[in-house]
């Protein structure tokens, strides 16, 4: 019952989390995320719920689980416009079908359905894209429900293997554990999302979300472009993970021209940059999220001006 009732709360913050990736590229995640989540609930429900599915279906069931559950953090490794729509297909699809070969195979050798027992090759490649998908929130405000995650797909993987140590080999108690971490990873992924960092400049915020809303890979991306543009154009700020470091004492001749054609005197450098910094982060993320999405997170709309630049710059 316990469970049941996790599972019903992990699904209400499933729901939730739509609104949140309604404004980005992270639609097809959510979309695998919420398959995921119903074959694992369907899988749950069978075996230990209702115990209705015999021990091999349980088997297949639940390792087809283990395996859509990688879908969602693989999605936002190719989440990036346009290619975004193809990842799916080429990316995605194959993937799937190599990982749920072993049950594949069972079902091509004959009527009889039988239980699954992964070879440690098979298990390695699982653990591996699990860690690729999953590693990429490490280091975020999500580390600790990436890793609850993480333990419950590993957990499903490796008792359904060969290589199951004895304190594992209890399938239906790994089931249980693997489910109840699963739904502390979802609530625990939704306190960290609604009590995200709160800072006071609005470009640190906007960086802030990003990173933690599509991970390690492509924030790195963005602040190794961010931090190009820097050098080029002599601003006096450089993008780290935690933040804009700003070398107060700088005084650039090219900060200077910028000043003198906006016709403004009076301590400008930092308003300059400031808004350089603006409108390369909104040619940057335009291929992840909608202006609707920066500008909540600025508090500002895109201007006219601005637009024609990113227009001109694309």
């Amino acid at each position: 019952m316990t469970v049941f009732v996790g599972l019903m709360l992990a699904g209400r913050v499933l729901v939730t989390a739509r609104r949140a990736v309604c404004a980005t590229t992270l639609g097809s995640a959510w979309v695998w995320a919420a398959l995921a989540f119903s074959l694992w609930t369907v899988s749950w429900a069978s075996d230990l719920g209702l115990q209705v599915a015999s021990k091999s279906g349980a088997d297949h069931l639940w390792y087809g689980s283990a395996v859509l559950a990688l879908c969602p953090a693989i999605a936002v490794l190719g989440s990036r416009r346009p290619g975004a729509r193809v990842w799916t297909w080429f990316i995605q699809v194959p993937l799937l079908l190599v990982l749920s070969w072993p049950v594949l195979s069972l079902w091509l050798q004959g009527s009889e359905l039988r239980g699954l027992q992964l070879e440690t090759p098979q298990l390695v490649a699982y653990l591996l894209v699990l860690v690729m998908g999953a590693g990429n929130y490490c280091g975020t405000r999500f580390t600790l429900p990436v890793l609850c995650f993480a333990a419950a797909c590993a957990c499903l993987a490796v008792s359904s293997s060969v290589a199951c140590p004895a304190w594992l080999a209890d399938r239906e108690s790994s089931r249980m554990w693997s489910t109840g971490l699963l739904v502390a990873a979802m609530l625990l992924a939704s306190r960290a999302r609604g009590g995200g960092m709160q800072v006071v400049n609005r470009l640190d915020q906007l960086w802030f979300d990003f990173f933690d809303t599509f991970g390690v890979v492509w924030g790195r991306r963005i602040q190794d472009r961010v931090n190009y543009i820097a050098e080029k154009e002599r601003w006096p700020a450089r993008l780290e993970l935690q933040g804009f470091i700003w070398d107060e004492t700088s005084e650039e001749p090219s900060l200077q021209a910028m000043v003198r054609e906006v016709g403004t005197t009076t301590d400008p450098a930092r308003p300059v940059t400031e808004a350089r910094i603006e409108h390369t982060f909104r040619w940057l993320l335009r291929r992840f999220v909608d202006p609707s999405w920066i500008d909540e997170r600025l508090g500002t709309a895109p201007t006219t001006a601005a637009v024609g630049s990113l227009s001109a710059d694309s």
